[in-house]
């Protein structure tokens, strides 16, 4: 696969402060019956026993050239990320939406993607994903102005 565009998602779940990124994975194995993860990448808190304030982290899914299971019809040609946790309760926290933002930056680079062709999944299924408090229009923005 050469992407073409990247479509950002939402786990719908609450960070409980446990990588959850396994239990996704399982879930798309198990219940989905899929080879692996639907996701190319993920964006997630991961707790540190030797640092209590724990931090965000970019976590591999897919490799970007595999075909994704994350979107119908987009699957051959987009890089799909997950935000991990629940969008529609609340904005994403300001280390994790930097992270995602960074990432994005460096996949719209390196592959030649256009801004423009950053996708929320809610723009092509019936879902809020990835969140009614998600501005994809500011979250192109800020990918538009960081500066690898």
């Amino acid at each position: 696969m050469i992407p073409t565009e990247i479509i950002l998602h939402h786990s719908a779940t609450k960070d409980s402060g446990t990588v959850s990124w396994n239990a996704i994975r399982r879930y798309h194995q198990d219940e989905c019956n899929w080879n692996d993860i639907g996701y190319h990448f993920g964006v997630e808190y991961v707790s540190d026993p030797g640092d209590p304030a724990g931090s965000y982290e970019i976590l591999l899914g897919r490799l970007p050239m595999e075909v994704g299971a994350h979107c119908k019809d987009h699957n051959n040609k987009a890089i799909g990320i997950c935000f991990v946790g629940d969008f529609d309760e609340a904005s994403v926290p300001e280390q994790q939406w930097k992270k995602g933002v960074k990432l994005v930056k460096w996949l719209c680079s390196r592959f030649g993607i256009p801004v423009s062709r950053i996708y929320g999944h809610r723009d092509f299924a019936t879902k809020t994903c990835p969140g009614t408090y998600f501005d994809i229009e500011k979250f192109k923005d800020d990918v538009m102005l960081y500066d690898l």
